[in-house]
């Protein structure tokens, strides 16, 4: 549809509807084109292009769109940074807001509680082509994020057995910030933070 040929791939309700302006019923034509599948609802107000317009959409930038304000953090940040050498299919977050599963014709998408403290830290604006953007925890936060979660570590052996098992790569990024970490930490006011950052300058820096 010529229409649509000129919407970006992820788009909301009101460029839709600009799209379709010269229908005198727009509501009904965006119900006949989610039933045609030449578009698809993410959820409500957030829609992307369906294949045949070519134009893959892209879940980095979604994530920041479907529930906000949030950064993409953890595994995903860390799969995107290639540290780990799993695909991860789950897109995780942090927001200030309650967390929240959203289960979408296009995935899932997990966001979890962030203090607004150590919310902006860390974080970086990444290009997703096509003058899109989104943010994405740097590998210091992504990782200071899941060691925030993991209360059941008490000593830097057990820090040092758990990065071993994520098979965290550091030699692709052997210049951690040590600065940022320490920033971090005293934004999370966690003790296993510590540990990570006493954990990685004994071993990993």
């Amino acid at each position: 549809m010529k229409n649509l040929i000129q919407l970006p791939a992820e788009f909301d309700y009101n460029l839709l509807l600009h799209a379709l302006r010269d229908y005198k019923k727009p509501r009904d034509k965006i119900r006949g084109l989610i039933k045609d599948k030449d578009i698809l609802r993410v959820k409500k107000g957030l829609y992307v292009l369906g294949k045949e317009y070519n134009k893959p959409y892209n879940k980095h930038v979604l994530a920041n769109q479907i529930y906000g304000p949030s950064y993409i953090t953890g595994q995903t940040a860390l799969a995107f940074w290639n540290m780990i050498p799993e695909r991860v299919e789950l897109i995780i977050s942090m927001t200030t807001k309650r967390k929240k599963l959203f289960e979408t014709p296009v995935g899932r998408f997990f966001y979890l509680y962030c203090n607004k403290k150590v919310f902006n830290l860390g974080i970086k604006l990444e290009h997703a082509g096509d003058k899109k953007k989104f943010l994405i925890a740097s590998p210091e936060k992504a990782l200071s994020d899941i060691i925030a979660t993991q209360s059941h570590i008490s000593s830097e052996k057990e820090m040092k057995e758990f990065l071993e098992l994520m098979r965290l790569d550091l030699s692709v990024n052997k210049r951690l910030d040590l600065l940022l970490l320490e920033e971090i930490k005293a934004g999370y006011k966690k003790q296993n933070i510590k540990l990570l950052l006493n954990c990685l300058k004994a071993n990993y820096v």
